[in-house]
């Protein structure tokens, strides 16, 4: 029930552990992982995603922690892979296997638990960049109620997934310089 990740840690699937997870297996694993199944114009990574997702956050004026929160929302996924959410919602285990992952990566990173309010935060940045990502990538676009609102120009381009590893790595490891001066 265990796997090695690519720098060689052991990852307990039935146990996630806080401290079996790093910045640079996170960046590398969500480098490589393709959002919507493959099922957009090119590759997207779910670490592009994610720092979209950070920069809108910057972009609206939230608070650090929301900004760093919003950067790692995704990523349990490093561990566990990308699960298309109507898929998700079919499998309630897996969604409990998802949380526990994502609590212990947040633990790690200093920013468990988050209070409902960022976490509602992340939420709606998340859906904005959802919208964008399928208006921009997708020939049929997500419909939503109402029209998620942007505050900043999101980079859907294809961009090198070892560029996107390194960018991310450096967002990550500059939020933790953060948290330890705090």
């Amino acid at each position: 029930m265990s796997f090695y990740t690519n720098s060689g840690k052991m990852i307990d699937m039935a146990a996630p552990n806080m401290k079996s997870f790093c910045s640079e297996d996170i960046a590398h694993a969500l480098s490589m992982i393709c959002r919507a199944t493959g099922n957009f114009r090119h590759f997207y990574s779910v670490a592009q995603h994610s720092l979209n997702c950070m920069k809108e956050a910057q972009a609206r004026g939230f608070s650090q922690r929301v900004c760093f929160a919003a950067l790692l929302h995704d990523a349990s996924e490093a561990y566990l892979c990308d699960v298309p959410t109507p898929l998700k919602d079919m499998l309630p285990e897996y969604k409990k296997i998802e949380a526990a992952f994502q609590r212990e990566i947040m633990k790690k990173f200093g920013l468990y638990p988050l209070t409902d309010e960022e976490e509602h935060l992340v939420k709606l940045v998340d859906e904005a960049m959802l919208y964008y990502e399928f208006k921009c990538l997708h020939t049929i676009p997500i419909c939503f109620e109402k029209t998620p609102h942007l505050c900043s120009t999101p980079n859907v381009e294809y961009c090198d997934m070892r560029a996107v590893e390194q960018m991310l790595l450096r967002e990550i490891k500059a939020f933790e310089r953060l948290a330890m001066i705090a």
